[in-house]
C-alpha cells in the first residue's frame, strides 16, 4: 500500500478548533494510509501553539505540530511559551512549500 504524507496549513485564529477536529478526522479516516501529518500553525493561528490543552488531540502518532518563527515574532510570543513538542521553523509558508516539493499532499484548513 502506498502511504501519504500530508502537510496542513492552519493560519486563521477563528478556524483553529475546527481545523484541529478536521485533522483528527483525517487521521482517523485514513490512518492506515497515512505515514505522517505535519500541522503548520502561522499568522493569526500561531496563538494555538501556546495552548497545550487545545493542541492535546494532535499529540498522537503520525502528527507533528509546527510553529512559524516569523509569526511568533509578529505576535510577540516567546518560544518558551510554546507547548512542549512543537517544532519551530523560520517560515511557515516556506515549510509548506518545501513539503509540497518533496511530494507531500497540501491541505489548507
Amino acid at each position: 500500500m502506498v502511504t501519504m504524507k500530508v502537510v496542513v496549513q492552519i493560519s486563521e485564529r477563528e478556524k483553529v478548533q475546527q481545523s484541529i477536529r478536521s485533522v483528527i478526522n483525517l487521521v482517523n479516516e485514513l490512518k492506515d494510509e497515512l505515514e505522517e501529518v505535519e500541522v503548520v500553525f502561522h499568522q493569526s493561528a500561531i496563538f494555538a501553539t501556546t495552548d497545550r490543552e487545545l493542541l492535546k488531540p494532535l499529540y498522537r502518532d503520525k502528527i507533528k505540530v509546527v510553529a512559524c518563527k516569523n509569526s511568533l515574532i509578529a505576535q510577540n510570543i516567546k518560544e518558551e511559551a510554546l507547548a512542549e513538542g512543537i517544532k519551530i521553523v523560520n517560515s511557515g509558508v516556506a515549510e509548506i512549500v518545501r513539503k509540497q516539493k518533496e511530494g507531500w499532499i497540501y491541505l489548507r484548513l
